[in-house]
């Protein structure tokens, strides 16, 4: 294999998680895929050395706390644990029971020096018990660890000293200049020749670098002056003394020691449009090629320089020995002779600590799973619209938009919401009135063809410029001295008295800062022709069921988020928008869906448009609730009162939202009144020092994908994406298979990074906020040097649940067994086990749940659920996850005639 494959190879282990402002969400075990779930979290918590599943000791406290019933476990042992009936020692207990009755307890079993401690010093072993000594005498050795490729494991090793304390700081510094964005002041020499060359540029020149590991540094980059990438690994594996064999495990390891940072590089590589600002010329080959040539200099300082230490003996295993006890002790096994000791060890040790997690984690799945599908089966509702409703609102599938709409439609019963695709359909790339480039608007998958801009009505441009020019002579002026000093003593009062704002009284500073002036009217200018805006109008209206009938004013609601001193505001945005603002994309639909040509164009393919029917764009922010609308300049005369009230009632779910969603935040009292809840989402917004301006996707756990009537009155806690789908429209099943091979792996690529980061908030997200500094505006580190930290801050996460998406689709087995069949991204989904699949049948009462390659029926648990008026009233004083309810108010459907 060439060093070319071998990088990437590599490359498909590190993570895609582009810069920040390009945030997007997605599956972060992507290059174990192809692996079932439970085979995927455990090679890769080897490769990774993170964890696969949350801790034994949080499953045993949901167990406790009644999240997972005893019921649970006994279901999923029956249907993960094979079983003759024969005990697995005289005497002792089934592998079935054995199991059953191990996940029940919370066994404690001391590592190392602890073990150690307890034998010697208490009577946690009885002496006089025999078992002990049969126990002890039945060990298998242990396993002597196999020698590590890498040259920096042996070395740490034969030394105690790790090169990487050398290596990594210095390579840290050199690619975060040269991959920088625009905040350093000075740019990196010769940058734009790659990072190889421009390493060579800088240190090998004559005198040499201060680092007494980088001494012959400069010789010996003059002597690879004109030398490949590739050439470069080959000479630094052979000067590390790396055979053949095994060059493919240290390319591997060596760019996983500083993961986030191969990954940006790899990112810059692959995906040079999302640069914030500009590309720079990256390759993942001369990244390690300077790691591994300042690896080389390090190796040998090390080896040089420290003494060598004692190998540590391998310990022998009694930690196995001592849970084998503990169990024999707790099911009264008798272990009569060394045969049945070896036995029961055997037993023991197929139900280690990854194996009972597993088994954990599929029970707490289960009672999620039950009560969602049993609330769902016993809510369901087959009501049609009997007439035309005062407004339709289509929000994006967004759970953050669940509670929005369901408020709505306890606000204003004559309304009715649909979900789709937060870019509704609107591949393009955006460039709005104050932005510099454009960037792509349209899930990550997706290449936009098209360019839509922003423009103002009348020109003036120039004021514009002269504030960015003053911002920007102003940024650079504070960091020199002469100007840095005059700015500080000119500006520093001003500065002072608005930073204390900020802190104090965070909500009325940004208020006074940011006082709204008169905005110039603008206009999109699209280069879609006709016939595709018809064909992105034609999808969103028969797929939701628009096409069934349309209101006089249909709303189109983006979404997006704006906060202060968040590095990871965009992460919060849309992920059908790859990471953007869905605003421009709900405006630009509206366009289309207005114009005249496009209108003529569904005309003839039997979808009519009403004269009396207008949409128009809006924008919600679901950080701070606030709504913007676009273009009410264009709104005809006789629209303007039914849109006055649609704004009235969105306004009024917008403040309960936010009252809903404040119960999460510890900030706000348990009592907070509905009237005082927008202040305190605004307030969150603002303040330069709150970690959690929202909670963005945390909790998501259910993608329902069917019609908005038979989940039009539930709660469901903010907790699903829904989807909307209208089978009568849809004969041949088209509709739902592209519907779901959209939905689909975002809905999963949202779930399984919260799921990831919660499980290991270090190792596959990115920690706690608070030492976070952001690095050329492309990620973030922790304090001044570290690894650039991938994945979600604690912060966003901590409220999750971490469960695996459960769709539900409502469509019969037979037919969605098709779909995901043709479907080879879905299939991977499915078949994996990287998400849930449920097929509904409303007509039939009946959910199946596709489990061991086929569906099988759903048995309800449960049928009758919490019955209340208001949401409110589910809600109220609780912080905790909460299960379905039905809500009057928002049950019934439009029945208004015109």
């Amino acid at each position: 294999m060439t060093i070319a494959d071998l990088v990437a190879r590599a490359a498909e282990l590190l993570p895609e998680q582009g810069p920040l402002q390009a945030f997007v969400h997605h599956n972060t075990l992507h290059a174990f895929e192809h692996l079932p779930f439970p085979d995927a979290v455990t090679r890769a918590a080897e490769v990774f050395g993170t964890e696969p599943y949350l801790s034994e000791a949080a499953f045993h406290g949901f167990l406790a706390a009644g999240r997972i019933t005893p019921d649970d476990l006994d279901a999923v042992v029956a249907a993960e644990v094979v079983d003759d009936g024969v005990p697995v020692v005289p005497g002792g207990p089934t592998l079935r029971r054995f199991h059953e009755t191990r996940l029940r307890h919370h066994v404690e079993v001391p590592r190392g020096p602890a073990l150690h401690w307890l034998l010697a010093e208490t009577d946690a072993v009885d002496a006089v018990d025999p078992r002990w000594d049969l126990l002890r005498g039945a060990a298998p050795e242990p396993a002597v660890p196999a020698s590590p490729p890498r040259p920096r494991d042996r070395v740490v090793a034969r030394t105690g000293v790790d090169p990487d304390h050398l290596v990594h700081p210095l390579l840290i510094r050199l690619t975060a200049a040269f991959l920088d964005q625009g905040v350093a002041s000075w740019s990196m020499p010769e940058r734009e020749s790659g990072l190889l060359a421009a390493f060579r540029a800088l240190y090998g020149r004559a005198g040499g670098p201060p680092d007494p590991f980088l001494r012959g540094l400069p010789a010996g980059l003059r002597d690879q002056a004109g030398w490949s990438a590739e050439r470069t690994v080959a000479w630094a594996l052979d000067a590390l003394g790396v055979s053949e064999q095994d060059r493919g495990a240290v390319v591997t390891a060596t760019l996983l020691s500083l993961r986030g940072w191969a990954g940006m590089v790899r990112q810059f590589e692959v995906r040079p449009d999302r640069a914030p600002v500009g590309p720079r010329p990256a390759a993942l080959a001369d990244y390690l090629a300077v790691q591994l040539t300042l690896d080389v200099f390090a190796t040998r300082h090390v080896l040089a320089t420290a003494a060598p230490v004692e190998d540590a003996a391998p310990r022998p295993g009694l930690e196995l020995v001592y849970e084998a006890f503990a169990l024999a002790r707790l099911m009264d096994v008798p272990l009569a002779d060394h045969d049945r000791a070896a036995t029961w060890l055997g037993v023991v040790d197929g139900c280690d600590e990854v194996e009972r997690r597993r088994l954990l984690h599929l029970a707490y799945e289960r009672r999620h799973r039950i009560g969602v599908l049993d609330g769902l089966a016993a809510h369901q509702r087959l009501a049609v619209p009997a007439g035309t409703p005062a407004f339709q609102a289509v929000f994006c599938l967004d759970e953050r938009e669940e509670s929005v709409r369901r408020h709505l439609e306890e606000c204003c019963p004559a309304v009715e919401t649909f979900g789709f695709a937060g870019f509704f359909g609107v591949a393009m790339n955006y460039r709005g009135v104050a932005d510099v480039r454009p960037r792509p608007l349209c899930p990550v998958v997706v290449t936009p063809r098209h360019a839509v801009v922003e423009q103002p009505i009348t020109p003036g441009r120039a004021p514009r410029r002269l504030k960015a020019r003053w911002t920007r002579s102003v940024s650079v002026g504070s960091r020199t001295l002469a100007r840095g000093g005059l700015a500080s003593v000119a500006l520093g009062v001003t500065g002072l008295a608005s930073l204390v704002g900020r802190c104090l009284f965070p909500r009325a500073a940004h208020r006074w800062s940011h006082r709204p002036a008169p905005a110039a009217p603008t206009r999109l200018v699209m280069e879609f022709p006709p016939a595709e805006m018809t064909d992105i109008v034609s999808t969103v209206l028969r797929t939701t069921g628009l096409s069934r009938g349309l209101a006089p004013v249909v709303l189109i609601v983006g979404h997006g988020s704006s906060s202060l001193n968040n590095p990871h505001e965009s992460a919060h945005d849309c992920g059908a928008t790859g990471g953007g603002r869905g605003g421009p994309n709900a405006r630009a639909f509206a366009a289309m869906a207005n114009d005249p040509a496009v209108r003529r164009g569904l005309a003839e393919r039997g979808t009519v448009i009403p004269e009396g029917t207008w949409f128009v764009g809006g924008y919600h922010n679901t950080c701070d609730d606030t709504m913007t609308y676009y273009d009410e300049d264009l709104v005809p005369a006789g629209h303007a009162e039914p849109l006055r009230a649609a704004k009235v009632a969105l306004a009024e779910a917008c403040a309960l939202a936010a009252h809903e969603r404040c119960r999460r935040f510890e900030s706000a009292p348990p009592d907070l009144a509905p009237e005082d809840a927008l202040a305190h989402a605004e307030t969150h917004a603002v303040d330069l020092g709150q970690p959690r301006p929202e909670y963005g996707h945390a909790t998501n756990a259910v993608c329902v994908v069917g019609r908005r009537s038979l989940t039009r009155g539930l709660y469901l806690d903010r907790r699903a994406f829904l989807a909307s789908y209208e089978p009568a429209a849809d004969t041949d099943g088209g509709l739902l298979a592209a519907l779901l091979g959209a939905v689909g792996p975002v809905c999963a690529g949202i779930n399984l990074e919260y799921y990831f980061s919660f499980v290991d908030p270090a190792g596959y997200g990115c920690g706690t906020k608070l030492p976070h500094n952001i690095t050329g505006l492309i990620g973030v580190m922790d304090g001044h040097a570290s690894d650039l930290r991938t994945g979600l801050p604690w912060q966003m996460v901590e409220i999750h649940e971490p469960v695996r998406l459960l769709l539900v689709v409502e469509a019969s087995p037979e037919r969605l067994s098709a779909i995901v069949a043709a479907d080879p991204a879905l299939e991977r989904l499915v078949s994996g086990k990287w998400i849930q699949l449920a097929a509904w049948v409303p007509e039939q009462d009946a959910v199946s749940v596709f489990q061991d390659g086929a569906f099988q029926p759903h048995v309800r648990e449960r049928t009758a659920f919490p019955v209340v008026a208001r949401s409110v009233e589910v809600y109220a004083g609780s912080r905790d996850h909460l299960g379905c309810a039905h809500v009057l108010a928002a049950a019934d459907v439009p029945v208004l005639v015109p």
